[in-house]
């Protein structure tokens, strides 16, 4: 039996600014990680001066790396409401007002219905993102609280007193180290949830969600032949 040509139609999603962006936050939350709990417990080298050493080599890129995912979070904030294409962006803010695009969705994953959205994202891929964006900042804050705590001069000295308050209203820096590594475990738990949710949806709606941040294209089947498929259903 001869099997019918499916056509599908580009979809601009990503910009190349937001990809690269999206790889370079990935490579930081990885190696803010690993370093991180490397600065929790030091094992490298023994006890003393090469342990010293080691230690603040592995401190150091835990402070490049953090300064970078500040620089890409507020990069990409800005391209939320700025960059190219960010129409489909802002048009997902519509669903989340919405209670029936909440309904489709969640129906929608339990393979009852097509997922139908207004912009890029679902409601719940939406408020997701934005958990993890707020996650990031909270995790900049800790991490800055925690930084002019040990460095004094220069940018440690100039921050350290308006977040001598914030550290106040934490309760105090055994609080905010706590929240700091609270944080990194939120990471850790969405990456691979993150991961899995892309390939789930490339399979479930049959669209091209695992490149995507590859090429900046998605692809859908066109109208009328989705409805000729979900017909013959």
């Amino acid at each position: 039996m001869k099997e019918t040509k499916r056509t599908y139609y580009p979809d601009f999603v990503y910009s190349g600014a937001n990809r690269i962006l999206h790889w370079l936050r990935a490579l930081t939350i990885t190696v803010l990680t690993v370093t991180g709990f490397y600065i929790a417990d030091p094992f490298l080298a023994p006890t003393g001066k090469t342990q010293d050493l080691v230690f603040a080599q592995w401190e150091m890129w835990h402070y490049i790396f953090g300064f970078i995912l500040l620089a890409a979070a507020i990069l990409r904030l800005y391209l939320f409401f700025f960059g190219k294409n960010h129409e489909g962006e802002t048009r997902s803010i519509k669903d989340v007002l919405s209670l029936k695009s909440w309904i489709t969705q969640i129906k929608s994953y339990f393979f009852i219905g097509e997922l139908q959205k207004k912009g890029i994202y679902g409601p719940v891929q939406f408020v997701t993102y934005f958990a993890i964006t707020i996650l990031v900042f909270l995790t900049v804050l800790t991490g800055f609280i925690l930084y002019s705590n040990v460095y004094h001069q220069e940018f440690g000295g100039l921050i350290y007193g308006p977040l001598s308050v914030v550290t106040s209203w934490f309760g105090g820096l055994a609080q905010v180290r706590l929240i700091h590594h609270i944080t990194m475990w939120g990471f850790i738990i969405f990456v691979p949830i993150h991961v899995y949710m892309v390939v789930w949806s490339a399979i479930r709606f049959k669209h091209n969600a695992l490149d995507v941040m590859f090429t900046g294209y998605d692809y859908h089947l066109r109208k009328e032949e989705k409805e000729k498929a979900e017909g013959s259903e």
